[in-house]
């Protein structure tokens, strides 16, 4: 997991940069809405590349590019006969969006504890007697 907290003068370790790569990969894949639909289709069970390219109006040479966009994220898995596309089905690889959804979760920690301390200093006592004088 990409640490938020980390101090960048410290360096980078070879383990936190493979995570930092790894969720770069993730954002750049989910960045693309073609992605995202393609996504939410294989969310709710496995299809093959047809299922996929129908189910977002898509030809089936700009789907087999976002596909392969999306193995390399890690986000989607492909099982099937290599040599024939026809009966190769798509799944999302779910463990592939943990380190997607721990760095949002240490975002919205940073984030909180920044509002609640400029809440603190927004209400304190002395910051109130200041404005008033």
């Amino acid at each position: 997991m990409v640490d938020l907290t980390a101090n960048p003068q410290q360096g980078v370790t070879r383990s936190a940069k493979a995570d930092t790569e790894r969720l770069d990969s993730a954002f750049a894949a989910l960045a693309d809405h073609s992605r995202r639909d393609i996504l939410r289709l294989l969310l709710h069970k496995p299809r093959r590349a047809g299922e996929l390219a129908a189910g977002v109006e898509m030809s089936p040479q700009a789907l087999s590019r976002h596909l392969r966009v999306l193995r390399k994220a890690g986000l989607v898995v492909e099982a099937g006969i290599e040599e024939d596309a026809r009966v190769r089905m798509y799944s999302v690889q779910a463990a592939a969006f943990q380190s997607v959804q721990d760095w949002i979760t240490q975002s919205e920690d940073l984030w909180r504890r920044q509002l609640l301390a400029f809440k603190s200093y927004a209400e304190s006592p002395q910051r109130k007697s200041k404005i008033k004088s």
